[in-house]
C-alpha cells in the first residue's frame, strides 16, 4: 500500500523516501507551461507521501547538433553526482 484514506483525506505511507527521476524529452519544457510530466509526477509520488524528489533532465534531444550534446553531457554529470 502507498497510501490510506482518512478522515482528512489520503494520506501517504511512503514517508522519509527519496525519488530520482530521469526525463529525457525531444524539446525544452523545464520550467515552462508545456512541462505536465513534473507537476504529475510530483502529485503522484506526493499521494503516497514522497515530498524528496530530484529530477534530472536531458531535455531538447530531437534539436539535434549542439543542443542535444550539451543536454546529455549536462544529464549526465548529474547523474554522476546523484549516485
Amino acid at each position: 500500500k502507498t497510501f490510506t484514506y482518512t478522515e482528512t483525506g489520503p494520506q501517504g505511507l511512503l514517508t522519509g523516501k527519496k525519488v530520482i527521476i530521469l526525463a529525457a524529452r525531444g524539446g525544452q519544457y523545464q520550467g515552462t507551461d508545456f512541462d505536465s510530466q513534473t507537476p504529475f509526477l510530483k502529485n503522484i509520488f506526493g499521494l503516497m507521501g514522497v515530498t524528496d524528489i530530484e529530477f534530472i533532465y536531458a531535455e531538447g534531444l530531437a534539436m539535434g547538433g549542439d543542443v542535444a550534446e550539451v543536454a546529455f553531457t549536462a544529464a549526465q554529470e548529474k547523474i554522476k553526482k546523484v549516485a
